[in-house]
């Protein structure tokens, strides 16, 4: 997985691993029959149970449980966010089912219904098959030893902009609208300042401090925007969000220069020579490369 697609998948188990948009983006997109049959007030997420040691890429992004139709019949929700299209999503997400029922087993419970849930966004169309039409002129004789199941796809390039901004929750509203503009060009990501700025400073009154945090990482890691990119964005938002963005962007430049530092001086550079050209202190140099060594002992 590239540096991109770990940015991506970060930001989505970060923001989807909060209830309130879990259950958002349940009630405003499921199909109403399932959704008018969950039950809310059980939902809950459930952390690091179905785990597979040996296939790390079989663990899926976020998992919650709840009760469905009045009843103790317990459904679990594997939430799985794709920023490419992939040919069998069915094998991937059929593991993710065993990992979830191996556990139930294990722990001498009730088996689960497993309804999974895959978000997309990205380039690509995705065009929903079944498992079943992995198997090209199959004889009708051996459909039966085919296993098939269904998966609720969501598409964002779907879903309108206009349509995103109004959901009610802002956190989900952000989130969906930061993963479906994350492939635009910057004048294209741009063209939204009027909903960023609006946003961010709704999340600033709601005092949402770590999940503002959280946005401009995921701007200057996946979508690559500078401070200097931003600068629009900027002017429409309060003091407080503009310290926010200032202070990751120093800590991202900051962790840059250290990396950097680290990578010369691994080489053999002296540190006056890294000195004159990061245009830095020589005690400054000679900080970081003291960090260096007591972090490498």
């Amino acid at each position: 997985m590239n540096e991109i697609n770990k940015a991506h998948d970060k930001f989505f188990k970060e923001t989807f691993s909060r209830l309130d948009v879990a259950e958002s983006f349940i009630k405003e997109v499921f199909p109403e029959e399932l959704k008018e049959r969950l039950n809310f007030s059980t939902l809950k997420r459930v952390t690091d149970s179905y785990t597979d040691e040996e296939l790390d890429e079989y663990l899926a992004d976020v998992v919650y449980q709840t009760e469905y139709a009045g009843q103790k019949t317990l459904v679990t929700l594997l939430f799985e966010h794709k920023s490419y299209v992939q040919q069998y999503p069915h094998l991937q997400l059929l593991q993710y089912i065993l990992n979830v029922w191996k556990e139930e087993r294990k722990q001498k419970k009730k088996l689960s219904v497993v309804i999974s849930i895959i978000i997309h966004h990205g380039s690509g169309k995705w065009k929903y098959k079944s498992m079943k039409s992995y198997f090209k002129s199959l004889h009708p004789t051996l459909g039966k030893f085919v296993p098939d199941f269904d998966y609720l796809l969501f598409t964002l390039d779907k879903i309108e902009d206009y349509q995103i901004a109004n959901f009610q929750n802002i956190l989900l509203s952000m989130t969906a609208m930061l993963l479906k503009h994350s492939h635009d060009t910057e004048e294209e990501f741009l063209k939204l300042s009027s909903f960023w700025a609006e946003k961010l400073n709704h999340l600033d009154a709601d005092k949402q401090i770590e999940f503002i945090k959280t946005v401009f990482v995921y701007m200057e890691t996946a979508l690559n925007l500078t401070e200097e990119n931003l600068t629009p964005i900027f002017t429409e938002v309060s003091e407080n969000v503009n310290i926010i963005a200032m202070t990751i962007a120093e800590q991202r430049n900051e962790k840059l220069t250290f990396n950097h530092i680290k990578g010369l001086w691994e080489k053999g550079l002296e540190a006056n020579f890294i000195a004159d050209a990061f245009k830095m202190p020589i005690q400054k140099v000679e900080e970081i490369i003291q960090k260096i060594m007591t972090t490498s002992k």
